[in-house]
């Protein structure tokens, strides 16, 4: 949705959006957290009555049978481009307000602060990812102290005790699998952008 590939790839699309539909970073960041957290609630709903070693393997093994499938969705309709990806992602632009003219921040640019001091591309990125850290741990915190985390707490302890107590544990087990693929869905979309800003500034 941030790169002309689906232009490149499908006609059709081309004839309605001929630069590629480049949806804004802000946009793509929440739909790919919510694409992630429903294939990771889709993918957790079988493993339910797993539990040590064996949850490992099956979740380890789910991991590598997406890798390879998307790494074969190039053909015969080319979604993914295969283990060559997406190319001309769009970077990360903050504050960006095109009705007010302001152009915003650009993070896959060098930034020029003074004349003889520039903070590069990586930089920004650096920056941007530490926030996103100190905010990741934020809520972590908060789960962990809320109800919800206490009852994942307790499940941890004792499964059948928790379960006694009137917790419902295939619904916390569900979510837990939801919010983790959540949180991948959100690096996942962030990292992309950082690829293709850096492939950029290596190729310039």
């Amino acid at each position: 949705m941030a790169s002309p590939h689906l232009s490149e790839a499908f006609p059709w699309f081309a004839a309605m959006f001929p630069n590629g539909l480049h949806t804004s970073i802000w946009l793509v960041i929440p739909l790919g957290a919510a694409v992630a957290g429903v294939f990771g609630i889709l993918l957790g709903a079988p493993t339910l009555k797993l539990r040590g070693d064996y949850l490992a393997i099956v979740t380890l093994g789910f991991g590598e049978i997406i890798r390879v499938f998307l790494n074969n969705l190039d053909h015969p309709i080319n979604i993914t481009n295969g283990p060559k990806g997406l190319s001309q992602i769009d970077s990360i632009t903050l504050f960006k307000f095109e009705s007010l003219g302001i152009p915003g921040l650009n993070l896959g640019r060098p930034l020029d602060i003074t004349e003889t001091y520039t903070i590069n591309s990586v930089t920004l990125y650096y920056y941007l990812f530490l926030a996103l850290v100190v905010l990741s741990v934020i809520i972590c915190h908060r789960l962990e102290v809320s109800r919800t985390g206490r009852a994942r707490m307790a499940i941890r302890e004792d499964e059948i005790a928790a379960k006694a107590m009137g917790i419902n544990t295939r619904n916390m087990k569900l979510l837990a699998f939801g919010m983790g693929a959540t949180f991948g869905g959100v690096s996942g979309t962030m990292f992309a952008a950082f690829r293709a800003s850096s492939r950029r500034s290596r190729s310039a």
